[in-house]
């Protein structure tokens, strides 16, 4: 579906694409879960017979995409569970021995579950998570910065 129409009395009408609307929903214990997807397809006349021919293979490989984002999503929030819940006996030990730069010497991932694991210890508190790893606050917020980790702003 990578043509894109160059002759005007090829379309189907003034705009370029069209945006097609499904609701998929999942029906479960009386429950219903609607999900929204958006299909964009050229608004050339044989694409637009092509996907009328053919919708119910689009709605198919819709569902598959679903089934395969729900699977993936999942199976990361149990790593990070995993993950997690290992990494804390090893922040608890670390974080007792350490009076330097705790963070200097960790790849980007293990210093993001790092700073994480501090901030839900120590409930945010920045003081304490920089006396905890050895850093300053600069270097706390630039490392938060480096991690993608974001920052809440307090309102002046």
């Amino acid at each position: 579906m990578g043509y894109r129409c160059v002759m005007p009395r090829e379309k189907a009408g003034d705009c370029e694409f069209r945006l097609l609307e499904v609701i998929m929903v999942k029906k479960s214990s009386g429950v219903d879960h609607e999900s929204l997807q958006i299909v964009i397809v050229d608004n050339h006349q044989d694409t637009l017979r092509h996907v009328r021919r053919n919708w119910s293979d689009f709605i198919d490989n819709l569902i598959k995409v679903k089934k395969l984002e729900d699977q993936d999503r999942k199976i990361a929030a149990e790593n990070a569970d995993i993950f997690g819940n290992r990494l804390r006996p090893l922040f608890s030990r670390i974080t007792e021995s350490a009076n330097k730069n705790l963070l200097a010497n960790l790849s980007k991932s293990l210093k993001k579950a790092l700073i994480l694991m501090a901030i839900e210890r120590y409930a945010g508190d920045k003081d304490t998570i920089c006396t905890v790893l050895g850093i300053d606050r600069g270097k706390l917020d630039k490392e938060m910065n480096l991690c993608g980790l974001e920052q809440s702003r307090k309102a002046a």
